[in-house]
């Protein structure tokens, strides 16, 4: 009996376990199935299994603050203080520039012109101080508003920079009295023409006081000298005569008018000085140490904007001036004989002395 339970008890371990053998290998054939079936699916079948993005309008956006008034108020205070800043340091590095660089002088005896009268300005060369220049000119304002049909205002330029700074930025006034060489640049490069002139040529001569007697120019090299500044044609006429740079005088080029460079002498703050001619005559105390070559004198040019008839009736009255003796303080405080018609040919090259102006172009 014990046999009999003994072999069924062995038999059912038998079968039992083949059973569940058979179940693990039918398993690991399954995996195996699988796995060989997973690289057939296809590239749409993975598409298909991607979760869709939610849509951005159903994307809570983040709530933002509202903005504090008074807070408001400070921010934009401060970024208006940084706009101001910000102007002045571009107003500090910039250059100033004058919206009116010449000063217009009103003659008190002057009429109001008429509605249908032409107006003109006549700018002035810097060789006084505006004050001075208002007692020199104005007379010859006065003749010509009074002999021509139409109405002319003096204008004056502080010195000669700003008068430099004035012909290279373009500014083109309707009238220009001034020395030959800028009267030769103006018509090479703004197309102005010169109308009259005064009739006894311009030369610069160096004088020195009595001291030096016999005097050369080479005397002077490393010794002051007066001048009025660049490019005023008694400057560049002294710097011409010192071609040697390691040979030059000390051009002390601060005087406000030719007068003013010989008085530097007599002050004994300068031992020369470079003036124009008619003060040469003045000074026979003093010695001539060397002269320039001539120019033309003192010249009125017209811009291209004045018409022809003006153009006529400005030489017809100024070519008579020496005639009327109602105006003698016309000429006398230009300190010249007479105007006569100027001709163009003779300025011709004369703009070559401005070289000598490192800013000339």
């Amino acid at each position: 009996m014990k046999n009999t339970i003994r072999f069924l008890f062995v038999t059912a371990l038998l079968f039992g376990g083949n059973a569940v053998l058979g179940q693990e290998v039918e398993e690991e054939e399954l995996i195996a199935d699988e796995q060989s079936a997973e690289p057939a699916e296809t590239a749409e079948d993975l598409e298909l299994e991607i979760p869709e993005l939610e849509s951005p309008e159903l994307i809570d956006e983040p709530e933002v603050p509202e903005r504090d008034p008074d807070a408001a108020v400070v921010e934009d205070e401060a970024i208006d203080d940084e706009i101001v800043d910000e102007a002045d340091l571009q107003a500090d590095t910039d250059v100033p520039v004058d919206d009116e660089p010449f000063e217009a002088v009103p003659d008190p005896d002057d009429p109001v012109p008429e509605e249908d009268q032409l107006s003109f300005n006549l700018l002035v060369h810097p060789i006084f101080t505006p004050d001075q220049a208002e007692l020199v000119y104005l007379p010859l304002i006065a003749y010509l508003n009074e002999t021509t049909p139409h109405h002319f205002q003096l204008q004056t330029a502080r010195d000669f920079h700003r008068y430099w700074a004035e012909i290279r930025r373009g500014v083109m006034p309707d009238l220009v009295l001034e020395d030959a060489h800028l009267s030769a640049l103006r018509m090479r490069d703004f197309d102005y023409t010169p109308l009259v002139k005064a009739d006894e040529p311009a030369t610069f001569s160096l004088l020195t006081s009595g001291m030096n007697v016999d005097a050369e120019l080479i005397d002077f090299v490393g010794r002051p000298v007066s001048s009025m500044p660049a490019p005023s044609l008694g400057y560049l006429v002294l710097t011409s005569w010192f071609d040697n740079p390691m040979q030059q005088p000390v051009i002390e080029s601060n005087a406000s008018s030719w007068l003013d460079a010989v008085e530097i002498v007599f002050s004994m703050e300068a031992e020369a000085a470079i003036v124009p001619h008619n003060l040469v005559a003045r000074y026979v105390n003093m010695e001539e140490v060397h002269t320039s070559e001539e120019f033309p004198h003192s010249t009125i040019s017209a811009s291209p904007d004045v018409p022809d008839q003006v153009r006529e009736d400005i030489i017809n009255a100024l070519t008579v001036l020496h005639d009327d003796p109602e105006h003698f303080s016309a000429l006398h405080e230009l300190d010249i004989e007479r105007f006569i018609e100027a001709d163009p040919i003779e300025y011709e090259g004369l703009e070559g002395w401005l070289r000598q102006v490192f800013t000339f172009r």
